[in-house]
């Protein structure tokens, strides 16, 4: 089953930055929370980051692949800060079940 994508965000920005405005609120994978880390990013540092996300900044919209999952959403977004350019996924059903995924340098390559 190949993945359906689309332009648009699945998840509200304004919901999602809503619900990850603070560290007791956030929720991230281990894998976001040490790709943050490796950037030396702290937690406090996730927050500001996701607040500092704009419309702009959206690349995709798809559903899971892996495994295959028609109803949960992976919204994607490239954030310029300082020298870097980030790279966000939030994936989830809903905006209830929203957890960050990903949250590394982009890669250029």
């Amino acid at each position: 089953m190949r993945p359906v994508i689309k332009r648009r965000p699945h998840h509200d920005l304004t919901a999602v930055q809503a619900k990850f405005a603070r560290v007791e609120t956030l929720e991230l994978t281990r894998s976001a929370a040490q790709g943050a880390h490796a950037l030396g990013f702290t937690l406090s540092d996730v927050v500001a980051v996701v607040q500092a996300l704009k419309p702009r900044d959206f690349i995709k919209s798809e559903t899971a692949h892996s495994p295959p999952n028609p109803r949960v959403w992976h919204d994607t977004y490239n954030l310029p800060w300082e020298e870097l350019v980030l790279y966000l996924k939030f994936a989830g059903e809903t905006l209830i079940d929203i957890t960050l995924t990903s949250f590394k340098e982009m890669d250029n390559g």
